[in-house]
């Protein structure tokens, strides 16, 4: 492979140049066995995946027929496998499905002008810095709402692996008719769906990393041919449209489009925020770099093939990008490759998965589901950070009570409110001289400090925005009121203040009229130059008299009156 790093002008929108030009016969065989295994993967995942989402079984082999392509084009990760993930899958189930009105036909233009949107966003995000756009889902929310999603993946396909109905509703709702009706329950899916999950069990454990789903489903298939089991009440996949799918734009009402942009947005924030952990992990395991600009265009590219081609939103799943990985992938050339098996499939060996038992998909989107559970890292969290844990859980109870994208929103306006609650009550210490060191520390944490004669020093952590300047005031003031009475000055230590905004240069303004009522000068230490000029600007230097930037807090205290 080349040396030549992801974000050099030469590859900027085709890096694709480059795993071409670096291309050799040893990595040519290892891309095509890669490719191969990933595609014995993805096959079966892939139909699964659209069943989870409601649509055609097909629509799933749409989708890493042309994603992997197009991503092989753009992308700038070596080892990324880009196809249908089991969270995205149950967004579209949850949120668009119903739009359809049972209309399968329109279900599917739905899901491909929702693949289309999360294209166009993701491209244009590159201009308006929507690379970092998926950071504002915290790895908090991602936990809870990962664990949430797996339980709820589950409820979704429990029915189909007890032979029973489906109903609609949230977790609990479906998880009670699933109770209610066990006296239904079928057992021949029951049979076929629990060996499945044994083997799966097993063979994991067995062969981890290997694409042994396929064996597991021709198995079912030749059990399910040689025994009729589908005269027998076994649900199958049934008739599989033989053909690449037609390329065209999603037949769509523009009144569905105001409905599909907030379904979209969440699509591209799960999309592009596991596609880019996921990238980079692996990036970090074999010592490269990815560009986060660039993979947002890879990203866009995929999920505009994959709308024109009938299927629904993707991204870089990490199960389907291990295997790839563990089968050698040095370059994007192996997603080509599966695309190629895809090809074939569709064009000559569909008709094989015609009697593939819906018990089986079932157990194959469980199995994915349970990797999505974090139990652990939850418990971590509520170790480390409280607050964070309960954000964790209004995602993961958000995902139970009210399905996928509502409980994702619920969940990120939950962490808003959190951050700007913090924001809004910033610490706010009392410093004092250290005479070992000279330097000026937390009074509460260091209690032999000494405090200068007639003098207060505390520091503000965070910027001074309009939320919280009051807050900020209002505290300054409570100190001072508990200070000794002989304070001359007070001066406030602004090296982690990294803005202060129009609202509270004037409140600023406001407490030093209020100090010098009393008596009191207030000072300004360790000013940035930004925040100075800003300051300025709002005509702080009326009441502070003289401000500069970069003033020590032993300078400030060299004005004391």
């Amino acid at each position: 492979m080349s040396d030549e790093r992801p974000g050099d002008a030469k590859f900027a929108w085709a890096p694709a140049l480059r795993w071409v030009r670096g291309n050799t016969p040893q990595t040519l065989r290892l891309d095509l066995i890669a490719g191969l295994s990933l595609a014995a993967f993805v096959i079966p995942e892939s139909l699964a995946y659209a069943s989870l989402a409601q649509l055609p079984p097909v629509t799933g082999l749409y989708c890493y027929l042309v994603a992997g392509i197009a991503y092989a084009i753009f992308g700038t990760s070596r080892q990324l496998a880009v196809g249908p993930t089991s969270s995205l899958a149950i967004v579209i189930a949850t949120g668009v499905v119903a739009m359809a009105g049972g209309d399968a036909s329109r279900a599917i233009a739905l899901a491909s002008a929702v693949a289309l949107i999360v294209g166009f966003v993701s491209v244009a995000g590159r201009y308006v810095g929507l690379a970092n756009a998926a950071y504002f889902i915290s790895d908090s929310i991602l936990i809870g709402f990962k664990t949430g999603a797996a339980f709820y993946i589950a409820a979704t396909q429990l029915p189909k692996l007890f032979g029973l109905e489906s109903e609609g509703g949230n977790f609990f709702e479906r998880i009670g008719h699933v109770v209610l009706s066990l006296p239904e329950t079928h057992i021949l899916s029951l049979v076929i769906g629990l060996s499945a999950i044994v083997l799966f069990v097993v063979f994991e454990r067995t062969f981890p990393g290997r694409p042994t789903t396929l064996v597991v489903v021709f198995a079912a298939i030749f059990v399910m041919s040689v025994f009729g089991l589908a005269e027998k009440g076994v649900h199958i996949v049934g008739e599989l449209p033989t053909g690449l799918p037609r390329i065209g734009v999603p037949s769509i009402h523009v009144s569905d489009i105001s409905n599909l942009i907030p379904i979209a947005l969440a699509c591209f924030l799960l999309a592009y925020g596991e596609s880019i952990s996921v990238a980079r992990s692996f990036a970090q395991k074999h010592g490269y770099d990815v560009d986060p600009e660039q993979e947002l265009t890879a990203m866009g590219a995929a999920n505009i093939a994959t709308g024109f081609a009938h299927g629904f939103p993707v991204a870089g799943g990490m199960s389907q990008t291990a295997v790839n990985d563990l089968g050698g992938a040095s370059s994007p050339l192996a997603l080509v490759v599966t695309s190629g098996a895809i090809a074939l499939t569709l064009l000559f060996f569909a008709p094989l998965f015609h009697n593939l038992p819906a018990p089986l998909l079932a157990a194959i989107v469980l199995m994915a589901a349970s990797h999505l559970v974090k139990i652990e890292e939850l418990r971590q969290l509520r170790l480390a950070s409280r607050s964070e844990f309960l954000i964790a859980l209004i995602a993961l109870f958000g995902v139970l009570l009210f399905g996928m994208l509502d409980g994702l929103l619920l969940a990120a306006v939950g962490s808003l409110i959190m951050v700007i609650a913090r924001a809004s009550r910033p610490n706010i210490v009392v410093l004092g001289r250290d005479p070992a060191t000279g330097q000026y520390v937390n009074r509460a944490r260091y209690p032999g400090v000494k405090d200068p004669p007639g003098t207060l020093v505390v520091r503000s952590a965070g910027a001074w925005f309009y939320f919280n300047a009051e807050y900020i005031r209002r505290h300054i003031i409570g100190l001072v009121d508990n200070a000794p009475p002989d304070i001359k000055i007070v001066v406030i230590d602004c090296s982690i203040v990294p803005a202060i905004d129009t609202t509270a240069g004037m409140t600023l303004r406001t407490l030093a009229r209020s100090l010098a009522a009393r008596g009191i000068k207030l000072a300004l230490a360790e000013l940035r130059d930004d925040v100075l000029e800003d300051l300025k600007a709002v005509g702080a230097e009326q009441d502070l008299e003289s401000i500069a930037a970069h003033r020590t807090i032993d300078d400030c205290l060299q004005q004391a009156p």
